[in-house]
């Protein structure tokens, strides 16, 4: 979820126009009723920012269907080659079970030759691995030498993670766009899940402590 949220809270936050979307030969069956209208599985969204850069936003609400994987990112890869995509940023999140004990930054990275991008953590250690379309995405993109770097914040494997996508949406707004990002909404999202975190930890913790005492007590007639 990392990816949608980074991409869908980016293009609110900028006031970027929705300007159009993907088909595919095998859809997805799902529509989102979102803060902009019904959201399809794919789509476009373009904002011209203060600085001059132009801003393409494509949202995936799903994944492409297994059959079309391929083809779906194949064909976006050229697309971006075609139209002379400056720098493509692909965002997913990394298991935070691979995050070492004293991490300071975060999360990781990796960048194909044509991108002229240095930022401020290491890149992904070797032995990892990045599996999905995103995978598919970053390969085509250096195969058809379209500018390409992967942000990978660590990410809780078990649920939305909004801190991991704050992570996600501050190096893109402070180190690539150099444009302030608005994250009042998602800081107050991340803000709600850490609370309810921290509630549910409380109970387990409770419950362990109670069953504890329960099994050491003892019966006696």
């Amino acid at each position: 979820m990392v990816g949608y949220i980074v991409t869908k809270h980016l293009a609110l936050s900028l006031g970027a126009e929705k300007r159009g979307y993907i088909l595919t030969d095998l859809m997805p069956p799902v529509v989102l009723i979102e803060e902009d209208g019904p959201g399809y599985p794919f789509e476009i969204y373009y904002k011209k920012l203060e600085n001059g850069k132009k801003l393409v936003v494509i949202v995936h609400r799903q994944n492409p269907e297994r059959e079309v994987q391929d083809s779906y990112v194949r064909t976006l890869a050229e697309w971006a080659r075609r139209n002379g995509i400056a720098l493509m940023v692909l965002v997913g999140g990394l298991n935070s079970d691979f995050m070492p004990e004293d991490e300071k930054h975060g999360y990781r990275w990796i960048a194909n030759k044509y991108a002229k991008v240095d930022l401020d953590a290491p890149t992904m250690e070797q032995g990892l691995a990045v599996v999905g379309p995103l995978a598919l995405l970053y390969m085509y993109a250096d195969i058809n030498e379209v500018p390409a770097v992967m942000i990978l914040p660590y990410t809780a494997a078990d649920r939305a993670d909004y801190e991991a996508a704050i992570k996600g949406l501050k190096i893109i707004g402070d180190s690539i766009l150099q444009i302030k990002v608005d994250l009042g909404d998602v800081e107050k999202i991340a803000e709600m899940q850490r609370e309810a975190m921290e509630m549910i930890e409380s109970m387990l913790k409770e419950k362990s402590v109670a069953e504890k005492e329960r099994e050491e007590g003892g019966m006696y007639m």
